[in-house]
């Protein structure tokens, strides 16, 4: 009932273009006490339905023809920074490769339709409060994928950051804030935050959370000296994996 309560605050627009999913998706928030302002079949009057009831989140379906809801996602990302998207795909639809685009587009939830409404529940509940959930991925899977994919890339990520900045970037994927990168590069708090700015755009994203997913999507943390443990991470196994990304 608490529970039920508190969240009772969490505003979603669900965008889901096959009306079972969608009733279906909307029957669960629901059930949790979440609000579902908006539920569309249709992605443009699910932009506009983001753009009027400004939402805490949003969940996008990655089914939609030609990809059409990672464009969507970009689109959402860049309008409405301040939603947490959540991108749903039929199980018959996940992959590795999708995960990745749909991460590097702008979501910070990953889940199944097929998910159990626990889990929905979870997932739209961790992403409002700023974590990052991959749905049934471990962490050590997806560390794995992504090493696999910067190797086969051949190159540092990041091509138009200086090695400083890749740096900087690296020890803000690790969870580390301004004050700790100012002790380990032996520099003020004030160039730090300097540094900051200057990566987001260079990377094409708008805020320190979506560096840190960006980074980490790139197999950043892995890489140069000073990699460990400290990152501030929870990774568990089961139907969720959820990367501890509040207060960076």
């Amino acid at each position: 009932m608490a529970d039920a309560l508190r969240d009772s605050g969490i505003r979603v627009v669900v965008i889901e273009s096959i009306p079972l999913v969608l009733d279906g998706l909307r029957s669960a928030l629901e059930s949790g006490g979440i609000t579902v302002a908006t539920g569309t079949r249709d992605p443009h009057l699910g932009e506009r339905a983001v753009r009027e009831a400004k939402p805490d989140v949003v969940i996008v379906d990655l089914d939609l023809p030609g990809r059409a809801g990672v464009g969507l996602l970009e689109r959402l990302r860049r309008q409405h920074p301040a939603a947490r998207l959540v991108a749903a795909v039929s199980p018959e639809h996940d992959d590795d490769g999708l995960l990745l685009t749909t991460l590097m587009a702008g979501a910070t939830g990953y889940l199944l339709k097929n998910t159990e409404t626990v889990d929905l529940l979870r997932t739209v509940r961790a992403v409002h409060r700023g974590y990052v959930m991959l749905g049934p991925r471990t962490g050590g899977e997806l560390s794995a994928l992504l090493v696999r994919l910067a190797e086969s890339r051949g190159r540092l990520p990041f091509p138009a950051l200086t090695n400083r900045e890749r740096e900087v970037l690296r020890l803000v994927s690790l969870g580390y804030g301004n004050r700790r990168i100012a002790q380990e590069l032996f520099i003020s708090e004030k160039t730090v935050r300097n540094y900051v700015s200057a990566i987001l755009p260079k990377i094409h994203v708008s805020s320190r959370l979506e560096a840190i997913v960006s980074a980490r999507l790139a197999g950043l943390e892995a890489t140069g000296p000073g990699t460990g443990t400290d990152a501030g991470t929870g990774m568990g196994r089961g139907t969720g994996t959820s990367t501890g990304l509040a207060g960076a």
